[in-house]
């Protein structure tokens, strides 16, 4: 078990970081289109609510960034995910719906996106972490953590789907000879 840990340790140090915005992109890109948002408070503060999200790219030279805008959302208007290629992070700046700008930094490990709040540390902050399962589903989910304290709190969470895609896709048949489009039936015994 020290082996496999060791590896993986090995691994994720030689792991490289993007050498522009737009490599740093190529991961998070499934975020771009319309999705439908099921939100849930997790903490009893709100009713549950539906939010459409629009992502697009963002692009100003050489850097790339996706932006989006929320319909129908109650604690998010707008907001930008960018890479920042000096510190090596990835960078969130949202619009609340009071018009307050929030900035969030933090760092993709697989698929899963954790992006933590700057502001003062004593202060309360948010969470923000990404859950990217496949091109037409993500999980987002907010924690809180109140002035002075030292635990993340769950707030909120979001189930979004990819519009315009099924949420399932039905498996066609194979070919067991070619792997191909199965031209013919075959019957036994029958």
């Amino acid at each position: 078990m020290t082996i496999t840990i060791a590896l993986l340790a090995t691994l994720l140090a030689f792991q490289k970081d993007p050498s522009s915005t737009k490599d740093a992109m190529k991961p998070v890109q499934l975020l771009v289109g319309e999705w439908r948002a099921q939100v849930a408070s997790e903490d009893g503060k709100d009713e549950p609510w539906e939010e459409t999200q629009s992502w697009e790219y963002k692009i100003d030279k050489e850097e790339y960034g996706l932006q989006f805008e929320v319909k129908g959302g109650k604690r998010f208007k707008s907001g930008v995910l960018s890479y920042d290629l000096k510190k090596k992070v990835y960078r969130l700046e949202q619009v609340r719906m009071n018009d307050q700008k929030a900035v969030f930094e933090g760092k993709l490990s697989g698929d899963e996106l954790v992006l933590e709040e700057v502001g003062d540390p004593k202060g309360a902050l948010d969470k923000v972490t990404f859950k990217l399962l496949r091109a037409n589903r993500i999980l987002m989910r907010i924690e809180h953590k109140e002035a002075g304290k030292a635990i993340w709190a769950p707030s909120l969470s979001y189930a979004s789907t990819k519009q315009g895609v099924p949420f399932a896709r039905a498996q066609s048949a194979v070919c067991v000879v070619t792997g191909g489009t199965p031209t013919s039936s075959v019957e036994y015994k029958g």
